[in-house]
């Protein structure tokens, strides 16, 4: 008989991307609402003594020049709760996230929500937030799906567990998701369930990370494939940003907002999934090369 969540100890583990006064910013929309909560700030360099001693509620853990996929992953094996809730260090939560959280995992084994643009966001910001996040806008109607942001994302141990294999070395929400929704898990696309992105490192951060985060997504998928389906990524390659910027446009269209943000960012846009294709190809082409 499965236990209510209010009897649950619920793990928050935030993935740090170095963006200046982040994790700050998200501590301070987490600090009202923790009530009880173990918050991991997961980080590629140490926040400040300051910082960590205004908020001592938050637990920090140092993986120097890790990406936000192994600091999740160091995050979530450094955890207590039995739910764990995953996000990064420029997103702000609403208010009711924890409460939120704890509601909608009385009910399915994975809930993900809406991620929306914060304010003052600048071109970059605007790309980025397309790019990624273009189909967890708001509105949208709940519904099952295996394609949930990670960003805004949160799982009973007792499920997540059975993936430990897939995100020892990384959590990589894709793959993740797929594997549980495969074991019969029940996944679901909350929009009651809010952040929204505050801003980021910048343009050129952000392009070096969609390559290296490309990079190390291709390279992990590709171990798994044969030489010939690892030389179709390769190939392959010039075909994806056309595809995610149709989607983008597509995800756009259909929430009737946004339009004139979506057009003065596309350039932008170009350039980040650009990289990620590129990043995606050396992944393959590493995997090759290890055959």
């Amino acid at each position: 008989m499965r236990l209510a969540v209010a009897e649950y100890a619920l793990s928050i583990v935030v993935g740090s991307n170095g963006a200046a006064g982040s994790v700050e910013g998200l501590l301070e929309t987490l600090e009202p609402q923790v009530d009880g909560a173990e918050v991991l700030i997961c980080e590629p360099k140490a926040s400040a003594r300051e910082v960590q001693q205004r908020f001592p509620f938050a637990r920090f853990v140092e993986r120097a020049d890790a990406l936000v996929p192994v600091l999740w992953a160091e995050g979530i094996a450094e955890s207590t709760g039995r739910a764990v809730a995953l996000t990064i260090s420029p997103m702000r939560p609403a208010p009711d996230w924890v409460a939120t959280i704890r509601a909608q995992l009385e009910r399915v084994d994975v809930v993900a929500g809406a991620i929306d643009p914060g304010r003052g966001l600048r071109l970059s910001d605007w790309a980025e937030y397309f790019v990624r996040y273009a189909r967890d806008m708001l509105p949208f109607a709940g519904h099952e799906s295996v394609d949930l942001p990670g960003d805004n994302a949160a799982y009973r141990r007792d499920v997540l567990e059975h993936a430990r294999h897939l995100y020892r070395d990384g959590f990589w929400e894709p793959d993740v998701h797929r594997f549980l929704h495969q074991r019969g898990a029940a996944l679901w696309h909350a929009p009651e369930l809010v952040v929204r992105q505050g801003r980021s490192a910048g343009a050129r951060a952000f392009a070096r990370q969609r390559l290296a985060h490309g990079r190390v997504y291709g390279a992990q998928r590709g171990n798994a494939m044969s030489a010939t389906r690892n030389l179709a990524g390769v190939l392959g390659a010039p075909l994806v940003p056309p595809l995610q910027i149709a989607r983008v446009i597509r995800e756009t269209q259909r929430r009737r907002r946004l339009r004139g943000r979506l057009i003065a960012a596309l350039p932008l846009i170009v350039v980040f999934d650009f990289a990620w294709a590129a990043g995606e190809a050396l992944g393959h082409l590493d995997a090759l090369r290890r055959r």
